[in-house]
This record gives C-alpha cells, sequence and structure tokens, in this order.
C-alpha cells in the first residue's frame, strides 16, 4: 500500500510540547536510591531513603520481579551545557558527526557542538506551527537512503492543530532543506494529547507515537479503535512520494483496520525509545492518578511491540479506569508511580549506554515534569527489575533524550543538561 503526500510545507524540524505545570528549578547531583527487596508477583517497593523517591509499583510479569538496590554504584551528574527558549528535544543524525540539533516547541532548531557551543540555526518554522500546550514541532529522525543521502522526518502540529509528518532533504553538512513534503497528516478532534515521537528502528521501519486525540478519558474511545490512526504505535516505510505500509504490520488485510497500525491502548505516549536489539522503552502520560513506563521486547532486528495493547483506555496503569472498554490483554507497565509529592506528567525517555552512563547500559531514563526528578529503570528478560533515583529538581523536564555520546535533559525554561555517570 503506498500513500502519497498531501500537500508541501515550507521547513520544519523538531521539537515537542509541554505536558503540565510546576516545579521549576536548576539541576544538583543527585544520589542512589536504596530499595526494599522483595520476590513476588506483584510487588510495591518503597525507598528506605528520606529522598521522597515515589512508591513504585512493578508490574505483574509470568516470572517473579524484584526490585533492588543497583549492583554497581555510580554517582550521576547533571551539567547545564546551554540554553534555548522552550528546549523540548535533542537529536543525532550520525555518531560520525561533531554536532546535535537541539529543537524548541516553539519552531527554532539550532546546531551544537556536543560541549554545547552553539554552531547556527538550523530551521525557524514558526509560521508553520504553533509551540503552544501541547502544540508544535513534537520530534525529528532521520535515515541515510541507498543512495547515501540523508533524509529529516519531523512529527508536528500544524497551524490547524493537526499531526503531520513531514520529510526534508538533508545536505552532507547537516543542514535541513527548507521545504518538505507532508507525507502523513493525522486529524487531531482536541488540543492536547499528540504524542509525537518519531524513530527508525533497526529494521529501517519509521515508528510514530500517537495520542488518543486529546480532552480526558478518552471520551471518544479512539486508543483502541483499529480504524483510527489515535493512540496507536505506527510503522510505515516513508519515501519521497509519501509512505508504503510493510506487509508484516499485525493488522494488514483486517476488515475496518488501519494497516499502518503496530501497537495500540496509548494515551499519549509523549517519549519512546528503541533499543538496538529492538526493545521499545514508552513512557505514557497517564489521566489523573498513575504514571507508566512499559517495556516490550525486540529481536535483534525485529522491533518489539507488534500488535501490543499498551491498555488504554481499559487500564490506567494496573488500575482499571474505562469499564465500557474490552480490558483485552494489555503490557503491564514495568514501572509506575502516583501523583503525590507534586509528581504529575512522566517525560521519557531514553536508553543508556556505557558511553552515555558507565554502568548503566541498557536502563532507561525518565523523568517528570513537574517535579523535576529523573530516574532509571533497569530490567533485564527474566530479571531484576531495578529503579533509582537519579536526580532531582532539573526544572519542568520536557524531554530525556541520549545520542552516541550523551544523556540529554531538556527543560521548557530553555535550560540543556547532559547527565554524566561515574562508576563509584
Amino acid at each position: 500500500m503506498t500513500v502519497r503526500p498531501s500537500a508541501l510545507v515550507a521547513a520544519t524540524f523538531l521539537a515537542a510540547s509541554v505536558l503540565g505545570s510546576c516545579a521549576d528549578g536548576s539541576g544538583e547531583p543527585g544520589s542512589t536510591v536504596s530499595s526494599t527487596s522483595t520476590t513476588a508477583s506483584s510487588v510495591t517497593v518503597t525507598s528506605t531513603t528520606t529522598d521522597d523517591t515515589p512508591t513504585t509499583t512493578v508490574a505483574r510479569s509470568t516470572t517473579s520481579t524484584v526490585l533492588s538496590t543497583p549492583a554497581t554504584k555510580v554517582t550521576h551528574n547533571p551539567r547545564k551545557v546551554g540554553s534555548l527558549t522552550g528546549a523540548v528535544h535533542v537529536a543525532e543524525r550520525s555518531p560520525t558527526d561533531g554536532f546535535v540539533y537541539v529543537v524548541s516547541r516553539n519552531g527554532v532548531v539550532e546546531r551544537w557542538r556536543h560541549d554545547g557551543t552553539r554552531i547556527n540555526q538550523v530551521l525557524d518554522v514558526s509560521s508553520a506551527t504553533s509551540g503552544e500546550g501541547e502544540r508544535g514541532l513534537l520530534g525529528l529522525a532521520f535515515r541515510r537512503g541507498a543512495s547515501g543521502a540523508w533524509a529529516a522526518y519531523v512529527n508536528m502540529t500544524d497551524r490547524d492543530g493537526n499531526t503531520v509528518i513531514v520529510r526534508h532533504t538533508v545536505d552532507a553538512a547537516g543542514d535541513i532543506a527548507d521545504r518538505g513534503a507532508v507525507i502523513l497528516e493525522i486529524e487531531q478532534p482536541y488540543a492536547n494529547h499528540n504524542g509525537g515521537d518519531l524513530h527508525f528502528g533497526p529494521d529501517g521501519m519509521l515508528y510514530v507515537a500517537t495520542g488518543d486525540g486529546g480532552s480526558a478519558g478518552d471520551p471518544e474511545r479512539r486508543a483502541k479503535d483499529l480504524s483510527s490512526l489515535l493512540g496507536k504505535v505506527l510503522r510505515i516505510d516513508p519515501n519521497s512520494r509519501g509512505y508504503t505500509v510493510p506487509a508484516d504490520n499485525p493488522y494488514v488485510g483486517t476488515p475496518g483496520a488501519r494497516p499502518e497500525i503496530w501497537s495500540i491502548g496509548l494515551r499519549n505516549p509523549w517519549r519512546f525509545a528503541i533499543g538496538a536489539s529492538g526493545n521499545v522503552w514508552l513512557a505514557d502520560v497517564g489521566q489523573y492518578e498513575v504514571e507508566e513506563v512499559s517495556l516490550v521486547r525486540g529481536n535483534g532486528s525485529t522491533v518489539g511491540g507488534r500488535a501490543a495493547d499498551f491498555g488504554w483506555s481499559a487500564w490506567e496503569g494496573n488500575r482499571r479506569y474505562n469499564s465500557d472498554v474490552d480490558a483485552g490483554s494489555p503490557v503491564k507497565p514495568v514501572v509506575e508511580y502516583s501523583h503525590d509529592n507534586d509528581r504529575c506528567s512522566v517525560s521519557g525517555g531514553a536508553v543508556a549506554s556505557n558511553v552515555t552512563n558507565p554502568g548503566r547500559d541498557g536502563w532507561f531514563f525518565y523523568g517528570d515534569y513537574c517535579s523535576g526528578e529523573l530516574w532509571s529503570v533497569h530490567a533485564p528478560a527474566g530479571g531484576k527489575v531495578t529503579v533509582e533515583r537519579v536526580t532531582t529538581d532539573l526544572g519542568n523536564i520536557t524531554s530525556v533524550r541520549a545520542t552516541s555520546r550523551a544523556m540529554w535533559v531538556t527543560t521548557l525554561d530553555g535550560s540543556v543538561h547532559v547527565v554524566t555517570t561515574t562508576i563509584d
């Protein structure tokens, strides 16, 4: 199935949206959290320290789950390296580049060296989007074609508030062409829950996370509706004319279903990450009580989450939510946390390596928009689930992103931090 572009737009690049309101502050080194260890099929573990670490519910599993203090002790230190008003995202085209892209939800994108030195402004697309609330530039991913030429794929809301995925050509130096082709457009019924992240998997396909369309409580029950692209992870193979749908997508040939759908049952998957092994970590913003992080495992070039149901809006985390929605057999979150202590909205998320954060290879880093706290979780197959607090008071965290060299945290006030880790 091939879909052709619906329009051309002037300029575009990454960014992201505001998920809540609260906390402000500056980053300071955090401490490792010591937790009680318990073996059970469903276990709640509360920190034994006095630093207000949230109670963490470990999801039900077919195997015994243990939450414990990390075996390798480390010290995490956030360091502010620069600022860009409305910063929401940091992206890398290639590990061989000497720069990264820093994005403002207001439509401005800059190129920085890894030490935070500004190189130049790459794009200004403020006239093509509205960086207010949960709208704006929401994601960016790069792919190199068979000819060696690069293309940038951008997830943003247009001036009407609808989601558009736009393809831009990229020159050898890393500059983005001012004009791009819209390859996919999704009508948004409300102003919030736009999701917005996108990544290329090790299979070369583009994965796009969408919110349920907004309002509260999934009023039109879109998240599990196979005829809607909202509340899903989509999987497409884009090209200069539009995109094709991979033949092995789970709902290809299903009557009434959109074949682009890879996973269902999401509320507002603000950020997700695909590891080199194909594991997908997904941070889904909750309704009133629960924030959650889920993991679906891949297998090398096979990306996790095929036909997965993340539960919304039948479930909010491990709690039943809309009773009129089929409970199904959802993916249970690896960890979830409540809205106590000024927490309100999970801001995922990136997978660390031993280069970005020594001693934390494979851990998923995520934060909270209101409290400014940053955590990490490790969930090896068949092993212990370990959660630790990384640091506190970073401000309104809008994203946690990893490049080949560093773990980055952006905040709404424009601060851009690098989190370094040393083994104790």
